[in-house]
């Protein structure tokens, strides 16, 4: 077993948006105000790193497909934090101060690839207790 490198981190997070995204089709098509559909994004992505954590012990369909687990057992409260971390920090995707993706682009080039080179975690895994993920050969 060894640590996920950060392209083996960031493909079950866009597989996660994907399946997210799937769900928020329907309101995407039927709320009208951008603010609104942002947060109800936002909710339903929250939503469904709960009922992983919840249902899964915290893996979630990215971690299936790319079979990657954690290194070790978690605590629920631990994974709790880190989905609502993972949640703020997917929230960037969404909004911007000066340019589409501004926000977004700081998070990952600033604060997420710099603790994942550092530490071998995302800054949300790092943030709740140093959870890191592994990948058997």
């Amino acid at each position: 077993m060894r640590k996920t490198n950060a392209f083996e981190k960031l493909i079950p997070s866009v597989l996660n948006v994907f399946f997210a995204f799937i769900i928020f089709l329907p309101f995407y098509f039927s709320i009208t105000n951008s603010f609104t559909k942002k947060l109800v994004f936002i909710g339903i992505f929250f939503c469904y790193n709960l009922i992983f954590l919840i249902f899964n012990d915290n893996k979630c369909l990215g971690m299936i497909i790319m079979k990657t687990n954690y290194a070790k057992k978690y605590s629920k409260l631990q994974h709790f934090l880190y989905s609502i971390l993972y949640t703020l920090s997917f929230s960037t995707l969404l909004f911007w101060i000066f340019f589409p993706f501004d926000l977004f682009l700081f998070n990952m080039l600033v604060l997420q690839l710099p603790i994942i080179i550092l530490k071998k975690t995302t800054l949300h895994g790092y943030l709740s207790g140093n959870i890191t993920t592994v990948r058997g050969h």
